[in-house]
Formats: structure tokens, C-alpha cells, sequence
């Protein structure tokens, strides 16, 4: 995603001109927030959904070249998108991008296959490996460039390399042990777009495989709120400790500002109990930050990264 949290207002000329050259699938003033996870966001200035990977790229180049702000929009969990939107192109590729294959022995993924469909695809062929990450609510693109996991495993545990679109337009394969995995970050991922990504699993019994999935759909339902919309864990676990501990430790478990709220099952999960908006979001993900290290000395990291706002929406005084 775009570094700054303040893209600069777009020249309508250039975005007529994008919007020109993807008259197929670009449209204006896309409403964002049933894009996300948090159904929270203002709409986009431009949204494209090219269904080719030339038609990305073609995009790309144009929005390069006419300097316009963008941003890759995933299965919009992890992200709080600002009730003012995108004045630039969010790209949201379907198509060719979201597919699930064999490549040899390994499966390869485009960026918007679902978690799940990798991880269903795996099991109906009786392959081991990401069970634990079935119940993820994002892309698999989404989930490389933030290392997410579940459960102990990680989504860099078994990826063998990616293909990367540079931010100048080149076309890079990075081995995994390159890319510098760690806890929730991949360095070498963050500036570009995954276009595919192969993964080495191994043979298992089905039964064994299926009953894996069962036992993290079961674990997840049984700890995490999903009856309600949420954006999964807003802060990485710090050292040593977990993020849902202190903040029920600091009494903001249940607490709420409008529509958002801490929610009572897992307290590192802040769900919109309806209407919720970013601004009310992002206070209320202020005031934990703040109870926190005033309580504990700790500075949460927020895993949660926000789109479209003119400042850092979680920064707090300290």
C-alpha cells in the first residue's frame, strides 16, 4: 500500500484518462465500505477490477505515469479505509488473479485467491500444510505482505517463492528466504504487487487434512467474534505477551465509542456494532493504544493499516 497516509487530491485529467483507458472495467465514486471486512469506508475515486493481468498492468503504467495515488485492495480485512475514501485508483483485480492451480508439484496462487480456497483446494487433493489458515479472512496476497498466521503456522511457512510487479513496473521472482520474513512483516513485499506465489505442500491422509481444518474453523469460531464485522486482530502481539491480555487488563474489553466497540470475546478484536465510522474506529483504537501504555508502558502496534487519511489516525501523544 502506498507509504503516506495522505495522497494527494487527484488531477481529474489524469483520472479521466485512466478511467478512459479502463472504460471496461473502471468506474467513479465506488463506495468502499462493503469492500472491507469492518464494512467501514468512504467510496474511491476511481475502482478498477480487471480481470487480466495485462489489463493490470496497462492500468498501472498510466497511473505511474500520470503520478496518480493507489492502492491494492485485497479482501479488505486488515485495513480501515477513512469515511472520506480514496481520491485515487484502488485495484481490486478479479479474473486470472484469483485463481488456484498446479504448477509441477506445488500450488501456485494468484493474489485474490481466498485463504480459504487455498486451503480447500490443498485438502481436496490431500495436501498438508495450511490447514491453519482457513479461517483467515483475506487474500492470499493480503496475507503475504503481512506474513499472516493462525495457530502457530505462518503463511511464509510453506511458500517457495512469488512473482512481484516493481513499483517500476519490472517483473521480479523472489525466493522465499529473500524476502525476509518475520512476525507479521515481509520487507521485500511491501512496495509491490504478488501476481502469483507457489507453495510446497505435503501428501496426507484426507481425513486427517479435513479434520485439521475442522479443528481451526472450530477454534476460531469458539474464541473470536464472527457474528459481527471485524477487520481480524488490530495489534500484533507484542514481546513476550498478547495484545488481547492487556487490553482486558486495562478494563477496555466491552468499551465502545458510537459503533465501535472492543469486543467482549477477544479483546484484540474491535467490531463495528453497526454504522460504525473510521473516525469512531480510530479512536477508539487511540484510547486502547493510550490505556495501555499509560498501565503498562507497552505501545501496541496497530496490524490494522489505515487508507485515505491526511495523518496517522492511530498515533497517539506519548
Amino acid at each position: 500500500m502506498p507509504k503516506s497516509y495522505a495522497p494527494e487530491q487527484s488531477d481529474e485529467r489524469a483520472l479521466k484518462r485512466a478511467l478512459e483507458h479502463g472504460r471496461d472495467f473502471v468506474r467513479e465514486w465506488e463506495p468502499l465500505a462493503p469492500w472491507t471486512t469492518w464494512r467501514i469506508g468512504g467510496p474511491a475515486r476511481l475502482f478498477a477490477q480487471p480481470h487480466r493481468l495485462q489489463e493490470l498492468i496497462s492500468l498501472l503504467d498510466i497511473v505511474r505515469a500520470e503520478r496518480l495515488p493507489w492502492f491494492f485492495l485485497g479482501l479488505g480485512s486488515n485495513v480501515l479505509i477513512s469515511d472520506e475514501g480514496f481520491p485515487g485508483v484502488v485495484l481490486h483485480p478479479e479474473g486470472e488473479l484469483s485463481a488456484i492451480d498446479f504448477d509441477a508439484d506445488e500450488i501456485v496462487a494468484g493474489p485474490m485467491a481466498r485463504l480459504l480456497d487455498l486451503t480447500v483446494f490443498a485438502a481436496q487433493h490431500s495436501l498438508s500444510g495450511v490447514e491453519a489458515l482457513c479461517g483467515i479472512p483475506g487474500s492470499v496476497g493480503g496475507a503475504l505482505h503481512m506474513n499472516a498466521g493462525a495457530f502457530g503456522a505462518q503463511i511464509s511457512d510453506r511458500l517457495q517463492r512469488v512473482e512481484l510487479l516493481t513499483p517500476g513496473g519490472d517483473i521480479q521472482i523472489l525466493e522465499s528466504k529473500d524476502i525476509g520474513f518475520d512476525y507479521r512483516t515481509a520487507p521485500r513485499l511491501q512496495d509491490g504487487i504478488i501476481l502469483r506465489s507457489w507453495y510446497a505442500l505435503e501428501k496426507q491422509s484426507p481425513n486427517r487434512v479435513w479434520a485439521a481444518m475442522r479443528k481451526a474453523w472450530k477454534d476460531r469460531r469458539e474464541k473470536q467474534p464472527l457474528d459481527l464485522p471485524s477487520a481480524g486482530s488490530v495489534f500484533k502481539r507484542p514481546p513476550g505477551d498478547f495484545a488481547g491480555r492487556l487490553i482486558e487488563a486495562v478494563g477496555a474489553k466491552g468499551s465502545r465509542i458510537g459503533g465501535a466497540m472492543v469486543s467482549e470475546r477477544h479483546a484484540n478484536f474491535f467490531i463495528n456494532m453497526g454504522h460504525a465510522t473510521a473516525a469512531e474506529m480510530a479512536a477508539l483504537i487511540r484510547n486502547v493504544r493510550a490505556m495501555v501504555l499509560q498501565r503498562f508502558g507497552v505501545l501496541l502496534e496497530p496490524e490494522v493499516k489505515p487508507v485515505g487519511f491526511t495523518q496517522d489516525p492511530f498515533a497517539i501523544a506519548q
